[in-house]
């Protein structure tokens, strides 16, 4: 049975590049889970007395839980991934015998009232490989087809507009039109952008806590509308003219909430930023619990960061829209997270912030594209998909008072 199908233009071009990824997906990154079920299923069909050994010893089931989880090596890999970078059960048991979590990654799918959409992680190189070369920015197709059983029971569903009536989540559609629509206008940097569609967030916000949801939509394409419309450069510009562009905020944000504690899976990547810009990083203790943050690190340094990289992206700045814009709508931007639109795009500035924090760092005038390429997937599989670290995130601007659109505007520009 064929469905009706919203997705990027290169969707269906995708291909696993295996063995040939450099940080493959098989790793201690995040977790892969089995249910009971893919489990027993699994292990009913070993054939060979060398898979059965390394099945026995590969997974862990924790009390209470009703997953089991892969072991990882001392290298930190699957225990299942061969010489040769290649999946042993894939070989073992068949494609069609994987996890589901094996089966469906790099792909997100939502069915919405009367179709799926399918996106694509910016946690997968090859992903990342694929926007790079979108110069044109991220085309969306409706299409129809079929839909294969991975993506049909990774699926959330978001139920119809009649059943959401005093809800945002009712103007699923129309949020997705403002989201792209602002963030695809080259008229105005990625920054800017963000700025720009943080005004319409918040205008949202407020019509959504009035109760004033019959208006969302007629508001939305007015803006978007208003937005391309050139007359209305100078006022949108005169919104950046005083804002704090030295990148200040969003290294001292980034380093606060991300980089304040080693991550042990980061440490190759955290050892090059710590050297890029000279950061020192520690904590002020008082009465057993953490007062504050400690933190220096070298301006010029940074500021010097700062500069190659814009070098390094002249000409590009596509890759970092295309990014962000397949990574926001793959996780379900601006219903990610529970709090209404005005959190959903204060995380948005999160994961952008702390992106081009990250891109500043790591990247020089010696870079390539595939240092991008990689960099963009190691960091993205730590913040794209991960919706807990983000709110912690998120909830430390809260509780700093930086909510606003104002301090919004200074992690980004």
């Amino acid at each position: 049975m064929k469905h009706i199908v919203l997705q990027p233009s290169f969707y269906n071009k995708f291909e696993c590049i295996g063995a040939e990824c450099k940080f493959n997906c098989c790793t201690y990154i995040w977790q892969i889970d089995f249910t009971k079920e893919e489990f027993r299923n699994i292990k009913r069909r070993i054939q060979t007395e060398e898979f059965r050994r390394t099945f026995q010893n590969a997974f862990i089931k924790e009390k209470g839980q009703d997953y089991y989880y892969i072991k990882f090596d001392e290298k930190g890999n699957c225990k299942f991934l061969d010489e040769d970078g290649l999946c042993s059960m894939y070989k073992e048991v068949g494609p069609e015998n994987m996890s589901l979590t094996c089966k469906i990654f790099p792909r997100f799918c939502t069915y919405h009232v009367n179709r799926y959409e399918c996106f694509l992680s910016v946690g997968c190189e090859e992903v990342v490989r694929f926007l790079m070369k979108e110069k044109d920015g991220i085309s969306l197709e409706i299409v129809e087809r079929e839909i294969s059983d991975a993506e049909r029971a990774s699926s959330a569903e978001i139920l119809a507009r009649n059943q959401l009536k005093d809800s945002a989540n009712a103007y699923w559609n129309d949020l997705k039109i403002l989201l792209v629509g602002v963030l695809q206008n080259r008229e105005y940097t990625f920054g800017e952008r963000m700025v720009v569609l943080g005004l319409a967030m918040k205008k949202i916000d407020e019509m959504e806590k009035k109760g004033e949801f019959i208006k969302i939509a007629k508001y939305i394409e007015d803006f978007v509308i208003d937005f391309y419309n050139i007359e209305n450069r100078k006022i949108y510009n005169k919104a950046f003219e005083n804002i704090n562009k030295d990148g200040s905020i969003r290294a001292f944000q980034t380093i606060c909430t991300y980089f304040l504690n080693e991550n042990d899976s980061l440490i190759e990547f955290d050892k090059k930023i710590t050297d890029r810009i000279g950061l020192k990083r520690g904590v002020i203790m008082q009465n057993m619990s953490i007062s504050k943050a400690s933190i220096e690190y070298d301006t010029e340094k940074y500021q010097q960061a700062m500069e190659e990289f814009e070098e390094f992206i002249k000409g590009k700045e596509h890759w970092i829209e295309n990014v962000m814009i397949e990574g926001y709508l793959a996780v379900r931007m601006p219903f990610w997270i529970e709090g209404g639109i005005w959190k959903n795009y204060c995380a948005m500035v999160v994961l952008y912030s702390v992106m081009l924090f990250i891109w500043t760092c790591l990247i020089n005038k010696n870079s390539t594209e595939q240092n991008f390429a990689i960099y963009t997937s190691i960091f993205a599989r730590n913040l794209f998909h991960n919706k807990e670290y983000v709110k912690t995130m998120e909830e430390h601007l809260n509780k700093t008072e930086s909510e606003t659109l104002a301090h919004m505007a200074m992690l980004v520009l």
